[in-house]
């Protein structure tokens, strides 16, 4: 099966979105309003950047230890919420902070099959620097032997030493330390999915003109993982979520925990690596643990990313709070249109992006709890 990625194409996905809508976008945000098309309304606050405007796309939230929110503004670098730019690193997709001016942070590509810019930086002092070519690793190891394909989505910081990376193209977790040497830690696997969803957000049985061949795929189709984001929790164990890709079902992202131990785990068959959650959520984008031990969830969009980067009809993301003992969800937000990344301030409030891929318009809001 060809290699299936959604995020490596986002730096590029913006610029059609805005060039090829036709659908009017309301910009103007009251200081309160409910932003929810599911059960669970939420109550959103105003815009946080009225003073500047991201580039965008805004790929990524990180809270830096004085409480300072930062974004991950792929179209100039390492912003504040208002889109000032504190570190000038174009292309970055994930940003995380290890102690008051030094983080990580991960560039993305314009071609994951290509080297394009796949790395992994140390920020801080005024620079960032380049520690590792995560393509140069794709390219020489390949972990899931699916072919060359890298798009570095998400990083967490250990410490100052030492990161963990998942690649979206990949279908990997790495371990990154600060002189470059790349251990993988877990590889996930594809996974036979339900063509329902498509099926139905395309139109079958009298689907939108030039989508008539989804109506005769078969039932299932082993979807690739396309891991998002990585987290680690409360207990030490890693956690990673993952997007899904082709053919975008819904109710099939998984949730893996992974033991800080493990080396190039085959996640669903080494204990090492096994999933928290099988399935119960589409298209999840990032997660975030808060100082309870609780698991925040957020979903691209609740009709999946098809419904967004191909159809332009989404629906609008969810962001859900999950107890990992009881393994029971309840949806906090929803209707968030292209919602991209979550965070907590240290004073535990909520934030997340909104209209991440259109210039002008992304945003970062707080979610009130």
């Amino acid at each position: 099966m060809e290699k299936q990625f959604f995020f490596g194409s986002l730096l590029l996905l913006f610029i059609f979105m805005v060039a090829c809508t036709n659908e009017t976008v309301i910009t103007d945000i009251a200081t309160e309003y409910e932003s929810s098309i599911g059960k669970d309304p939420a109550m959103l606050k105003a815009k946080l950047n009225n003073d500047g405007e991201f580039s965008s796309p805004l790929f990524d939230l990180a809270t830096a230890p004085n409480n300072d929110i930062l974004v991950a503004d792929a179209g100039q670098g390492i912003t504040n919420i208002y889109g000032a730019t504190e570190f000038a690193l174009p292309g970055v997709t994930s940003v995380s902070t290890v102690g008051r001016g030094i983080m990580w942070a991960t560039t993305g590509p314009m071609d994951p099959a290509e080297d394009s810019g796949q790395a992994i930086h140390l920020v801080g002092n005024g620079g960032t620097k380049m520690v590792a070519n995560l393509f140069h690793f794709e390219e020489e190891n390949d972990p899931d032997g699916a072919g060359v394909d890298s798009n570095p989505y998400s990083v967490a910081a250990l410490n100052a030493n030492s990161a963990l990376v998942v690649d979206s193209g990949a279908n990997d977790l790495m371990r990154v330390d600060n002189k470059g040497n790349i251990e993988v830690v877990a590889i996930f696997p594809d996974e036979p999915v339900s063509t329902d969803n498509l099926k139905n957000i395309v139109g079958c049985p009298d689907p939108i003109p030039g989508f008539e061949a989804f109506c005769n795929l078969p039932p299932m189709i082993p979807a690739q993982a396309v891991p998002t984001s990585v987290v680690v929790g409360p207990d030490g164990y890693y956690y990673v979520s993952e997007l899904k890709g082709f053919p975008a079902p819904a109710g099939a992202s998984n949730i893996w925990r992974i033991s800080p131990n493990a080396s190039g785990a085959m996640c669903g068959t080494d204990p090492d690596c096994v999933k928290l959650f099988s399935g119960g959520f589409t298209s999840i984008i990032d997660i975030a643990f808060d100082n309870n031990g609780m698991l925040y969830v957020a979903e691209f969009d609740e009709k999946s990313w098809f419904a967004v980067e191909v159809l332009q009809n989404g629906a609008g993301g969810n962001i859900k709070v999950c107890n990992t003992e009881t393994l029971e969800c309840q949806t906090i937000a929803s209707g968030i249109p292209m919602l991209t990344a979550i965070t907590f301030g240290k004073d535990g409030k909520l934030y997340a992006t909104k209209n991440s891929l259109i210039p002008g318009q992304a945003e970062v809001i707080e979610i009130a709890q």
